[in-house]
């Protein structure tokens, strides 16, 4: 078993109803995300077999021109293997005033969700589940000085690029991040936006796609909000996958606005601790969800000081 860690400001409906945010690059805090240099990834995809990428909107790119056209319909989700990081509690649990979820990845699980949605054929450029790399289960993250390809290009196997597709590359620039960041210790989950479960979008007008929005208005999979036309639209809730690929398409698409939300519904088993900060308002009540306990072993933990050192003890409650 893998055990992780999510560090919130608050929790959010994670613990009621499992929902977990796969954060799109326009909502990370590192300005470098994605970044890579491309002339070593033109240099390197000059090796292959076949040098283009196969873009089914775009026809034949450039794996760097298909890295630019696509990394904004990625999400991220991102967990650390340390529950006690002082510098990640102050910042992104709220000042110690937050939560911080545990999470586990057992060997014999497919992924860390209830139900994570594949349909490859339809919208990866891999051969299949077999290559996709958008498989839903949490893994290092790489730390360097130099950007992905600047120094190791050659590096790592790429003899099977013709069926991993162009998303083999997708995937691995969202895995390599500055070594000024290796104090989190982060593992992720990268996953295309077009899996997430649940989307939040501000207005439902902003979806471009006519036939698509009268879909989504007429629905019983979506909830609009009648005040400002915000709309939650439930795509687990769609049994057919060609029409679910059709409208999780155009809902990728707003995904350069940060207040569009995709989230993934983990499964309850594999939500396994909450631990309270140090000055957090929240008790056992507040965070004992009815999804993640539904597994029968949630454990509830607090943060206190240690009076010697400058770190954090956890006392079950």
């Amino acid at each position: 078993m893998k055990q992780l860690f999510k560090y919130l400001p608050e929790p959010r409906n994670l613990f009621d109803e499992g929902f977990i945010r796969l954060s799109q690059p326009v909502a990370l805090n590192d300005p470098f995300e994605a970044s890579f240099c491309s002339e070593s990834l033109d240099e390197l995809s000059s090796h292959f077999d076949y040098s283009m990428a196969q873009d089914p909107e775009f026809g034949d790119i450039t794996f760097s021109q298909y890295i630019e056209m696509r990394k904004h319909n990625i999400g991220v989700i991102s967990l650390s293997e340390n529950k006690e990081n002082l510098l990640m509690w102050a910042h992104y649990a709220n000042e110690h005033k937050g939560v911080v979820a545990g999470i586990s990845h057992f060997s014999r699980m497919d992924s860390i969700f209830q139900k994570l949605f594949r349909a490859d054929t339809l919208i990866n450029t891999s051969w299949g589940e077999n290559y996709s790399p958008f498989d839903g289960i949490p893994k290092p993250v790489s730390y360097r000085k130099g950007l992905r390809y600047r120094n190791d290009k050659f590096d790592y196997d790429y003899s099977n690029i013709d069926a991993e597709g162009a998303d083999r590359i997708l995937y691995e620039v969202f895995m390599q991040k500055s070594d000024e960041w290796i104090y989190e210790q982060e593992h992720r989950v990268v996953l295309r936006l077009e899996q997430a479960d649940r989307v939040v979008i501000e207005n439902v007008q902003h979806i471009e796609n006519d036939a698509i929005r009268e879909r989504i208005i007429s629905s019983s999979y979506s909830s609009i909000n009648s005040v400002d036309s915000s709309c939650i639209i439930n795509l687990y809730e769609i049994d057919d996958d060609v029409i679910r690929v059709s409208v999780a398409m155009q809902l990728a698409k707003l995904s350069h606005n940060p207040k569009s939300i995709y989230l993934m519904k983990l499964n309850p088993s594999c939500i396994n601790n909450c631990l309270l900060g140090l000055n957090s308002s929240f008790n056992k009540a507040t965070v004992q969800g009815a999804f993640a306990s539904s597994v029968g072993y949630l454990d509830i933990w607090k943060a206190v000081r240690n009076n010697d050192y400058y770190s954090l003890e956890f006392t079950q409650i």
